[in-house]
């Protein structure tokens, strides 16, 4: 990996915090996704189509953290 015309050399201590955070946040979105589909598959019918909606959002925050740390790890990997 090159940034500026340089190779990548060392992940470092900020990058693995970094790497950390965006896990973290990964797994917390992941929990608020089941959390949305289980309140979906339960919603009453009057409720279904905002629980849905509720559920896609979450589904869609949950997909862009799992590109953020899969971001990061390519590189702490190239590093």
């Amino acid at each position: 990996m090159t940034m500026g015309g340089r190779a990548v050399r060392a992940f470092g201590p900020i990058g693995i915090r970094l790497a950390d955070e965006a896990y973290m946040s990964w797994r917390a979105a992941q929990i608020a996704c089941h959390q949305a589909l289980e309140a979906w598959l339960a919603a009453d019918v009057c409720d279904r189509a905002a629980a849905n909606c509720a559920y896609r959002a979450a589904l869609d925050r949950e997909e862009a953290a799992a590109r953020d740390f899969e971001r990061l790890t390519e590189l702490r990997s190239a590093a």
